[in-house]
């Protein structure tokens, strides 16, 4: 499961697709029938990635603040420890 799928659209404007990383390129991206945003032009309305399969090495490599496992914060972290417990830690 990509961990972007429930993520809000209004979220990934402002945290990773506001502009396509290698160009700068926006788009006005038409998201309900009296709202436009500007965003990366691979943003679909329903906030997937158009190129998901195939994104720039930026994307592929943001650290998203609601995912990042590494220092224990947000979704991801919590999807870790349920299917793994507590690994790193040592037992007492």
């Amino acid at each position: 499961m990509n961990p972007c799928d429930d993520c809000p659209i209004d979220d990934k404007i402002y945290e990773c697709c506001g502009r396509f990383p290698e160009t700068g390129e926006t788009v006005y991206l038409q998201i309900t029938r009296d709202r436009f945003i500007s965003a990366c032009p691979h943003l679909k309305p329903h906030g997937t990635c158009g190129i998901y399969k195939n994104r720039p090495y930026a994307c592929q490599t943001h650290l998203c603040y609601r995912y990042d496992a590494v220092n224990n914060i947000g979704a991801g972290y919590q999807i870790l420890k349920n299917q793994w417990g507590n690994w790193w830690e040592e037992d007492t």
